[in-house]
């Protein structure tokens, strides 16, 4: 795993050495430059295949003429290599020179043929093209800055920034954070800084000086008429196989346990594919309740080498600066603090980690699912019987009437949206509402809906908020924080349950086998019931549990509260006496809602310190 970065139209050699620079967290092991003319390549190297300096990066064809920046793993490395070698000579056991080869015989489609996870950029000079490309669902992170002068590329933000671009906070993507925790689609929380998407290929013609982006991947419901067991049968060996492709290393591989289902599966499925000891690593925080007996439990079961480690507020307040400065943009989920100080842990042992996020996205593991399969029928409502519907339950929502038993918050969300798409991606905002933000913000924020991502059509309700969560809440939020908490420690995430095979087949399994009986993940638990223990099979989901709501109300209230009070861009955006009515609001336990935004402010202001101080 790595770290790239490169432009076109400038000449000065010290900005791709300050970009490098920057990045080096990513790949302490080597860096290396590539310089022609006004285009300029840079990559840091985490030597994971083939760790000899024949896989030092950027790395070229034999005659020069193509160039390559890859940060990733491709896992079909191999089968790729045997059908070019009659027509290349390979000089390493790298995947990175089967890339560079593909690319000469089969041009931008050879992204098709990969089986992995990356991001990478190739500078062809005879075409007098850079392409950039994103692995399908969107693993590996890549942003890129064009203004008509400048091409800049990066694995990271703070890169982009290194070559001198103007700082500006970008209002859209600001909006989305303060709505969903995280920004959304191709905008960033920086002006005129974009993301590439999972599955597709930027191409920058650089005699035209245009721009283009197509999509090489799509999710597609196909759905298999079929029992219960050929879906058993086939997600199982389709598990078996990632699992196998993702222990292919120079080096040994480790895995995050939280003692959940996903997580649990894949140490399961990884631990007989490996023969040495399995390292796994889970974590707690002290005085408050953890996962650390789910963990150990399917530790002594599965048979891995355990290390449980928990942490303190102190801990967290020592590393918050260092924390929002990798992670590039702010992150209102508190779990990144978790993410982080597992990867730091696991850097003492191993440099390669498995783990299973993407589970609940691919088969139905999260709440709101079931809560949206129970409401979506109010779409087939004519709109003369939805406002009016729309304003009793609202009302009722307000006095809380009835609230578990009829879900009031998730049919009010279904009666004001236009479609299934938006309504579901509403039931994830864990921050401000769209009208709540304008009201703190004098209607000066609002959300716009078009930075959505939408999946191609969907006929499935289950499938519809599956797709839209597998192109906007897995990539940006979870993948995202999962990235830069372990390369921020030079740790490499592989996640087995997000292989691109498993992907496709998960929108052929009928949605009556995700969600069984009320039951989340169902087809996920029968493939791997004989691997992992009962009590993990039936226990229900909580995720990482971070005591963050404590810390605001208790030992970083003093903290939380002086940076917010005391911040500039809060001063900037918001109504001083509305602010200091949440936090009120926030002291005295009235809705747990309002204690998660004032944590999100917080990371917000931590955040534009260490963006914008002194800029």
């Amino acid at each position: 795993m790595c770290g790239i970065c490169g432009f076109y139209g400038l000449e000065d050699e010290n900005v791709i050495k300050r970009m490098v620079k920057s990045l080096s967290h990513r790949g302490p092991d080597a860096s290396g430059f590539y310089t022609d003319g006004n285009i300029s390549f840079g990559h840091t190297r985490l030597s994971i295949i083939d760790t000899s300096d024949k896989g030092k990066q950027p790395m070229g064809n034999e005659n020069g003429t193509v160039r390559i920046t890859y940060n990733g793993e491709t896992y079909n490395f191999m089968d790729l290599r045997k059908n070019l070698k009659g027509r290349h000579d390979f000089y390493s056991n790298t995947d990175t020179e089967v890339l560079i080869h593909a690319y000469e015989d089969f041009g931008v489609d050879f992204v098709k043929k990969l089986r992995g996870m990356f991001a990478f950029a190739i500078y062809d000079s005879v075409k007098k093209k850079l392409i950039l490309a994103r692995d399908p669902i969107g693993k590996k992170p890549l942003y890129y800055y064009w203004d008509g002068n400048w091409f800049i590329f990066a694995s990271e933000i703070k890169a982009i920034l290194e070559a001198g671009i103007k700082r500006e906070i970008d209002m859209q993507g600001l909006c989305a954070y303060l709505t969903h925790q995280y920004t959304i689609g191709r905008n960033t929380m920086f002006l005129g800084i974009r993301k590439v998407l999972g599955g597709e290929i930027l191409t920058f013609d650089i005699s035209s000086r245009t721009v283009t982006i197509d999509k090489y991947f799509e999710i597609k419901e196909d759905i298999v008429n079929a029992p219960e067991e050929f879906f058993v049968r086939k997600l199982r060996a389709l598990l078996e196989e990632s699992a196998q492709l993702r222990t292919i290393a120079d080096t040994p591989v480790g895995a995050f346990l939280s003692g959940g289902i996903d997580s649990t599966s894949v140490v399961a499925l990884t631990k007989p594919k490996i023969n040495y000891d399995l390292h796994t690593f889970s974590m707690g925080f002290e005085g408050y309740f953890s996962e650390l007996d789910f963990a150990k439990t399917a530790a002594e079961h599965i048979g891995t080498a355990h290390h449980e480690i928990e942490i303190g507020h102190s801990d967290v307040v020592r590393e918050l600066e260092k924390i929002a400065w990798h992670y590039d943009e702010p992150i209102g989920d508190a779990a990144i603090i978790a993410n982080y100080f597992l990867a730091k842990e696991a850097r003492k042992y191993v440099k390669v980690v498995v783990a299973g996020e993407a589970g609940d996205e691919l088969f139905g593991g999260y709440d709101h699912y079931k809560k949206g399969l129970q409401t979506h029928y109010w779409f087939s409502l004519p709109h003369i019987f939805r406002t009016p519907l729309k304003n009793i339950v609202s009302y009722s929502l307000k006095k809380e009437y009835f609230f578990k038993k009829i879900y009031p918050y998730y049919v009010l969300n279904f009666l004001s949206q236009k479609d299934m798409y938006h309504a579901s991606l509403d039931m994830t905002k864990s921050a401000f509402g769209d009208e709540e933000l304008k009201l703190f913000t004098s209607g000066h924020l609002s959300f716009d809906e078009n930075q959505i991502v939408i999946p191609s059509d969907m006929k499935q309700p289950l499938n519809k908020m599956l797709a839209l969560d597998c192109k906007n809440l897995l990539p940006e939020k979870y993948l995202m924080k999962a990235d830069k908490a372990t390369m921020a420690n030079a740790v490499e995430e592989r996640l087995p349950l997000m292989d691109k095979d498993i992907v496709e087949f998960s929108f052929r399994i009928p949605p009556k086998f995700k969600i069984k009986n009320g039951d989340g993940k169902h087809i996920l638990k029968m493939a791997v019931k004989d691997l992992v223990p009962e009590e993990i099979i039936k226990r229900k989901k909580t995720g990482f549990s971070v005591p963050y709501i404590h810390w605001v109300k208790n030992e970083m209230r003093e903290l939380v509260e002086q940076k917010i009070d005391e911040g500039e861009l809060i001063k900037r955006l918001f109504e001083k006496e509305k602010i200091r009515m949440l936090i009120e609001n926030s002291r005295k336990n009235e809705w747990y809602r309002n204690t998660a935004i004032v944590w999100n402010l917080f990371a917000l202001e931590l955040w534009y310190e260490q963006f914008f101080h002194d800029t």
